[in-house]
């Protein structure tokens, strides 16, 4: 009776600590962040895995580590993240951390609870967050978005589809349950999360469900042809056609996995062109840094730079108009690459390779979801960022962890055990116990420092920036490496005519944050200054980043028309005017209006009333002075 209650309260703790971790990386947001939906889901997991750390090492009699090779491959890849981003994104060493808590946690979790339980409770939360997608399609609740109607909980369809991509594959678990209502309820989980992949638009996440069911299906096919050949060895003629039938399957799924992508690469063309030109631009900067690559975070400090070098090597290509402000390069592993090199890229294709090799040695019903959602997952890292988001890492450990388990004490993870010494036997509580408190207190004293930032950010912008300053200050000594809050900062600066210190956070903001807003606001900063020439450089470089745009383009006119230099003005204003417009607005029109004014056109009427506006930074082209830009470069680099 005592052993039933402990399994019991063993199975109850496994789906408890899944729940939350669930409900924390796909639900939580608030509006006291800078970013409202990814920075919370960050934080709440951060806090949870530090909690649990805590009671794990406090309340649990044993505690066993990992330590199989692959274990010691994985701790040795996040040690060395971490020593990377001591080095250039201090304020962001604690995530590998995070994921290495995690892990533990995962694996503990493993030993106490029934894979079944764990695979339903997170399938239960990806048709939630499905119903949810469905809903807002269908209007009856909004997404909260101008931009796209299917995002779910998330910033934007990406993390909604990479969260349901990874998800739907746990549910081929139950498919051949013994109870049918269980494979019944499986079936219409399945629909439901391919429906709103389908909806939220997200190529990637259609691409990736398709091919993880299309292996399914081969490998269930496969192996019921073995099973009818090991009966009917002596009846030839009967396996015979469960071989074709099979062979069939094999030509029909490999002919819709190859014209499926050419269907969605045509279906929104333009977007697809643009990332191929992201790609291209992003192997100009893998072949500077082949081998150990530019470093943590340096995507987000120099890709833009490589852009502008580009387009003014070739100034009539057709991806001028579609290149704009770039923060990832919509592929996971050309980011390591970018970041890490070819020993990043090797180290990623190693652990492949052993997680495979694992699963052939021991794979079964049980394992076959688990591989079938890193797939998925590997395919969506090839067109999006999945790992920008803390669900997507979750699903990575559960599922490695998943492949990786065997039930009983490895002969690797006994080490501390078979020690006398108390000391020897205690290591793995302490290391957990450490690294749970220094994790928990650092995400508490991160938490309140981001909700002040938000506070502080928004008293700036109902006029107050004088004020906030000494604050900003004092916030500097935590995210002195955040790209994001450094541009917010020198931008506050710049609002309180403190030029000369803005320039100085610029200057440090383009080491970890980097993009035509920098720009345009360095720029701002030597007109104030009277520094013309200084000014010209950065609008030019503005200019060439984002060709489509029209305000560096517009600013330049101004300046050349400030200075004197009227012939180059009037050449600038003539090109605006003949400038393609990607996507109208009235800023757009502001512009136009002015430079027909200044060639000495006749000016229109329409949207005059607004000129003065263009003044300033305008909505639909640029962010306004003292805001903080849309994209956010404090959760697109977590973690690596």
């Amino acid at each position: 009776m005592i052993r039933i209650d402990i399994k019991k309260r063993s199975l109850i703790a496994g789906v408890l600590i899944c729940c939350i971790l669930c409900s924390v990386t796909i639900y939580v947001s608030s509006h006291r962040f800078v970013n409202e939906e990814i920075t919370p889901k960050w934080l709440g997991m951060m806090l949870s895995i530090g909690i649990m750390g805590l009671m794990w090492s406090m309340f649990c009699r044993k505690i066993y580590l990992p330590a199989r090779p692959i274990d010691a491959i994985l701790i040795i890849c996040l040690f060395l993240v971490f020593v990377s981003e001591w080095v250039t994104s201090g304020a962001l060493l604690i995530y590998p951390v995070v994921l290495l808590l995690l892990y533990f946690l995962v694996q503990r979790v493993l030993s106490i609870c029934s894979l079944q339980y764990l695979f339903g409770t997170v399938v239960i939360f990806a048709v939630v967050l499905s119903l949810h997608g469905i809903l807002q399609y269908a209007g009856l609740t909004s997404s909260g978005s101008n931009n796209f109607a299917v995002i779910g909980s998330f910033d934007n369809p990406a993390g909604f589809a990479a969260a349901l991509a990874c998800a739907l594959p746990l549910c081929f678990l139950f498919f051949n349950d013994q109870s049918k209502y269980l494979r019944y309820a499986a079936i219409t989980a399945t629909v439901i999360i391919a429906i709103a992949v389908f909806l939220s638009g997200s190529r990637a996440g259609i691409l990736a469900i398709v091919a993880a069911t299309a292996v399914w299906l081969l490998v269930k096919s496969k192996i019921g042809n073995l099973a009818k050949r090991s009966h009917e060895r002596s009846a030839n003629r009967a396996c015979e056609p469960n071989e074709v039938n099979h062979q069939k399957l094999k030509i029909v799924l490999a002919v819709f996995l190859v014209v499926l992508p050419v269907v969605l690469y045509f279906a929104k063309k333009d977007s697809a062109d643009g990332r191929l030109f992201i790609w291209r631009c992003a192997l100009d900067m893998v072949a500077d840094q082949p081998v150990l690559g530019h470093g943590k975070g340096a995507f987000q400090a120099k890709y833009m730079l490589y852009q502008a070098d580009y387009i003014n090597a070739h100034p009539d290509s057709r991806y001028a108009q579609l290149a704009d402000n770039v923060l990832h390069p919509f592929n996971e592993y050309l980011l390591v690459l970018c970041e890490y090199g070819i020993v990043g890229l090797s180290v990623i294709t190693l652990l492949g390779f052993l997680l495979f090799g694992i699963y052939r040695k021991n794979c079964s019903d049980e394992k076959l979801p688990a591989l079938l959602s890193l797939l998925s997952l590997a395919i969506f890292s090839f067109f999006s960022y999945p790992f920008k988001y803390p669900f997507t890492w979750v699903m990575l450990l559960l599922n490695i962890a998943v492949i990786c388990y065997n039930p009983g004490v490895s002969k690797y993870s006994i080490f501390f055990a078979q020690r006398r010494s108390l000391f020897f036997r205690n290591i793995p509580r302490m290391l957990v116990f450490l690294l749970s408190a220094g994790l928990f207190a650092y995400s508490a004293m991160l938490t309140r420092s981001e909700i002040k930032w938000k506070r502080i950010a928004h008293q700036s912008l109902a006029g107050r920036t004088t004020e906030v300053l000494p604050q900003y200050d004092k916030l500097y000594r935590l995210f002195g490496k955040d790209g994001l809050f450094l541009y917010n900062h020198a931008a506050e600066l710049h609002v309180a005519k403190e030029y000369e210190r803005s320039i100085a956070v610029f200057e440090r903001c383009t080491r970890y944050y980097n993009d035509m807003d920098v720009q345009m606001l360095l720029a701002d900063n030597y007109k104030a200054l009277g520094k013309y020439a200084e000014a010209e450089e950065h609008l030019k470089l503005a200019a060439s980043m984002c060709p489509v745009r029209f305000m560096p383009l517009y600013e330049l006119a101004k300046l050349y028309n400030t200075t004197g230099r009227r012939d180059e003005a009037l050449i600038l204003a003539k090109e605006i005017m003949d400038k393609d417009i990607k996507v109208p607005s009235p800023t757009i029109n502001v512009i136009k209006n002015e430079m027909r004014q200044l060639i000495g056109a006749p000016q229109t009427t329409k949207d005059t009333t607004n000129r003065n506006r263009t003044n300033h930074k305008l909505n639909n082209d640029q962010s306004w002075q003292g805001e903080t830009p849309e994209v956010q470069p404090h959760g697109a680099a977590l973690p690596p």
